[in-house]
């Protein structure tokens, strides 16, 4: 009941009208008020006929009265902020009638305090008066409102910016979920119908690609869900998933590691190592009936670590080119890490491919250890 109340009250409050804006309105007055007084001392000729501190005095009550006027107009501004309007047009002209009443207000006010009595003469110096502070006061409302505009634009353009920053998280969160959910479907297949066959022909070769084959799966699936791994662990799962392609491919792949132990502990994306080590075995060993070789390797170069997967396949030309596994793995860094992640593609002499991760050195978050 009482957070209904609450909600109701909120919603019946003015929510144009601030403790700030008065804040700053006030000063802006104070300003214009302080500015319109000192016209009197740009009468120079007063300097010649009177000393400084009668000029002085004479100003500081001149202030002192427009200070006054300039009091009511503030005064009936603000109180228009308890009008409840939605319409901007009903509440510039509250705003403008305000100015008028206020003005009228503090001039009637000086002028009784010094004739009880108004003739023609002083009406029409009253309505000079007023049509003074209604220009004056109109410019700075005018100010006062171009501004606040503006810092309401600044605001929705911020607004909308971090609403575009959400969405594009959103949607590279969901690629990234999306790729996690993926195991590459022909290894898979390829690889149950091999350890099918084997059983057949070779049941000792058969049962070595089944253990291959569920060390793979017990190192891979933990590490899709997690945005960071180690680079032991992406070292480990690219291991397994050689492993059931060299009782496979038998001679025809050779395999090498170069991971030195003081890297190992590093932070490194999941499954981009064996996006790398499935492009080399796909596209460039896989054509080749000899085979060949892959050679994975790893150093530190400033702060910076770099990770490379070297075959001596088929080569860029002959493999086609990337496949679409590269092109969602420059999209993952660039979604993990920004400009500070790249993967580069160049060819090995004599013949093949080297590919090389470069991420940003950082340790592995607890539990990713």
């Amino acid at each position: 009941m009482d957070d209904s109340l609450g909600r109701g009250a909120s919603a019946m409050a003015p929510q144009w009208i601030s403790w700030p804006s008065l804040w700053r309105g006030g000063l802006l007055a104070l300003a214009v008020v302080f500015v319109l007084s000192t016209q009197l001392l740009f009468q120079f000729s007063l300097f010649e006929s009177w000393p400084l501190a009668d000029i002085l005095a004479g100003w500081l009550e001149y202030f002192v009265e427009q200070l006054l006027v300039g009091g009511c107009i503030f005064a009936l501004i603000a109180g228009t902020g308890f009008v409840p309007t939605r319409s901007r047009v009903r509440r510039h002209a509250l705003l403008l009638l305000a100015i008028v009443l206020g003005a009228l207000a503090g001039e009637l006010l000086l002028m009784l305090r010094l004739q009880p009595s108004l003739d023609a003469s002083a009406v029409a110096i009253l309505g000079s008066r007023i049509a003074r502070w209604l220009v004056v006061a109109g410019l700075a409302y005018l100010y006062f409102v171009f501004r606040r505009q503006a810092a309401e634009a600044v605001a929705k353009v911020h607004e909308s910016e971090l609403q575009r920053v959400e969405l594009d998280r959103q949607m590279t969160e969901a690629r990234l979920q999306s790729l996690r959910s993926q195991i590459e479907p022909h290894f898979l297949f390829n690889t149950l119908a091999n350890v099918q066959q084997l059983y057949r022909t070779d049941p000792g070769r058969g049962r070595r690609m089944l253990a291959s084959f569920v060390a793979y799966l017990r190192t891979a699936l933990p590490r899709m869900r997690h945005d960071e791994t180690t680079l032991a662990h992406e070292v480990d799962l690219a291991r397994t998933y050689l492993d059931v392609l060299q009782v496979r491919m038998g001679e025809r792949l050779k395999v090498r590691f170069d991971i030195p132990r003081e890297l190992a502990g590093l932070a490194f994306p999941p499954l981009a190592l064996s996006t790398l080590t499935e492009n080399a075995i796909k596209h460039g060993l896989n054509p080749l009936p000899e085979g060949g070789e892959i050679d994975i390797q790893a150093h530190r170069e400033g702060r910076q670590l770099k990770v490379g997967v070297t075959d001596t396949g088929a080569g860029l030309r002959a493999s086609g080119g990337p496949g679409a596994g590269i092109a969602n793995l420059r999209a993952r860094l660039a979604a993990l890490y920004g400009g500070e992640a790249s993967l580069t593609l160049e060819a090995n002499a004599p013949r093949g491919i080297r590919a090389t991760i470069t991420v940003p050195i950082r340790a592995a978050r607890s539990g990713q250890a």
